[in-house]
């Protein structure tokens, strides 16, 4: 073997080796050996590859600091001596970055200015929406049962009579989602039976105006312009009449001058004039030359104050007259009426049937008292009686004996099952109120006033008295209990009952 050969290689092999074999290979390391012994005394070294040096430099740029976070806790170092005092008894020490500061100081690098903030909001209304989506009429009976119409007069001597008609939403009580603006007071309202979209209101002028509230820009239109009478529109109702081929609608209307009209929707020319209200009654005075008396008949117009249908016979309606007569009739029938009673001894301000008893309903007005009636029985069967006149009141729709009532700035919540003397519940409100009128909400636990200024309000009845599980029983049970000293009355109610 070469003595200056220094590199070896391994295979990596598989053998079978006998015992010449293994002696031969003995043999050659032993050489190999004393070969290594040679060159490692002869001081020959082994020949390793070059190393090669690189020289770098590096240099300290500038401190960047991206963000800053200085600790807040103070530090022995920078704590004064009264500070770092401890008593020997407290084994507590204090050390770096424990204890808070009381006062926190502000810094440039870690605080900026306060973030100012600023409410802004944007209303709108379905009207909009619908406009948006590329439709320009809305059907209020899908998207309107938060929609209540407020109608608006102002008569002063000084200046110009002026009226006009909001559209309000619940859901928006801020501002109006509608405004028509008048030249005459308006007195009253009422929603089409047929088309959810028309307004129909009446003026202290006597003009009787359609409006569709659907449309962004809408004209009022005078359906009573060639028949205008110029006496005040107390009351208008919009009802449904069965013709050959459909149901027509018309509105029924009555005026200050005791004229009872029914007008076409439709047709502007066609009007019909139902009857006239008219009182014939006896004067007695008395001759102060002689000592005799005598007696005068006298025959005169019947102001009409309110127009109330049949909740079941939609042919028959009621009609309230400033004299406190109040008149039932159909509309077939003109000329004259079917029935007129005495209600009260001042002017009649509603008429309003029991959403559970359709025979039932409660009459009120100037002269103190609610009175609740039977149909087709002359005298009442209950009066609840107050220290002024009832403006408004209205029926409750979870319970068949409550009645809410305004007198003034009072809100009175009756329950005759409970007592007719005074009311369960009263609320007085800010003095310079004058409420004109009372609704309950749908559910029975709210109900909305209007007042002489134009305020709408909502007021939440917190105990509102718990309805009975039979709601009709009820009433009829309240009623027969006030009712117990006069048995021939009772017999003759349940008889009527029975029948319906």
């Amino acid at each position: 073997m070469d003595k200056h050969k220094t590199e070896t290689h391994t295979f990596q092999q598989i053998f079978h080796f006998t015992e010449d074999n293994i002696g031969t290979i003995c043999a050659s390391l032993e050489n190999e050996i004393e070969n290594l012994k040679v060159v490692k005394s002869e001081s020959q070294s082994l020949k390793t590859p070059e190393v090669q040096h690189f020289k770098f430099i590096l240099y300290e740029t500038d401190t960047i600091t991206l963000l800053e976070l200085p600790s807040l806790a103070p530090f022995i170092q920078n704590i004064s001596d009264t500070q770092v005092k401890i008593t020997e008894n407290n084994k507590y020490v204090l050390s770096g970055a424990v204890q808070t500061s009381r006062w926190f100081q502000r810094t440039q690098h870690t605080q900026t200015d306060s973030i100012i903030l600023k409410d802004q909001s944007n209303v709108a209304s379905i009207w909009i929406l619908q406009k948006e989506m590329g439709c320009n009429t809305l059907d209020l009976r899908k998207k309107g049962k938060d929609i209540f119409a407020v109608g608006y007069s102002k008569r002063n001597r000084e200046s110009q009579d002026a009226g006009a008609v909001c559209c309000w939403s619940l859901k928006n009580p801020v501002y109006p989602e509608k405004i028509y603006e008048f030249d005459k007071p308006i007195l009253c309202l009422d929603f089409s039976k047929s088309n959810a979209n028309i307004l129909i209101a009446g003026s202290h002028e006597g003009c009787i105006y359609t409006i569709d509230i659907s449309q962004e820009i809408y004209v009022p239109v005078v359906i009573n312009k060639e028949h205008l009478h110029n006496f005040p529109v107390w009351s208008i109702v919009s009802f449904l009449q069965k013709s050959f081929t459909s149901d027509d609608e018309f509105v029924l209307s009555v005026d200050g001058n005791g004229s009872v009209r029914k007008w076409s929707l439709i047709s502007k020319n066609c009007n019909t004039e139902q009857m006239s209200l008219i009182y014939c009654g006896i004067r007695n005075e008395v001759n102060t030359g002689k000592t005799n008396k005598f007696n005068s008949t006298i025959v005169q117009n019947m102001p009409g104050t309110v127009i109330s249908f049949h909740p079941t016979n939609k042919n028959t309606y009621f009609i309230g007259t400033k004299i406190g007569f109040v008149v039932q009739n159909t509309i077939d029938n003109c000329n004259h009426y079917d029935t007129i009673f005495m209600a009260h001894t001042g002017p009649v301000y509603g008429i309003k049937f029991s959403p559970f008893c359709s025979s039932i309903f409660i009459t009120y007005g100037a002269d103190w008292k609610i009175k609740i009636w039977i149909e087709n029985i002359e005298s009442p069967l209950l009066s609840l009686s107050y220290s002024n006149a009832i403006d408004d009141a209205d029926w409750s729709p979870i319970n068949s004996t409550v009645i809410v009532s305004v007198s003034g700035a009072i809100i009175c919540i009756w329950d005759f099952a409970r007592k007719t003397v005074e009311p369960v519940m009263m609320f007085t409100c800010k003095t310079g109120v004058h409420f004109s009128l009372v609704k309950f909400s749908k559910h029975g636990n709210n109900i909305i006033t209007g007042d002489v200024n134009g305020l709408v309000r909502c007021f939440h009845i917190s105990s509102m008295p718990s309805p009975s599980f039979l709601l009709k029983n009820s009433i009829l049970t309240a009623l027969e209990n006030m009712m117990s000293s006069n048995q021939e009355l009772v017999r003759i109610i349940r008889k009527k009952l029975l029948n319906k």
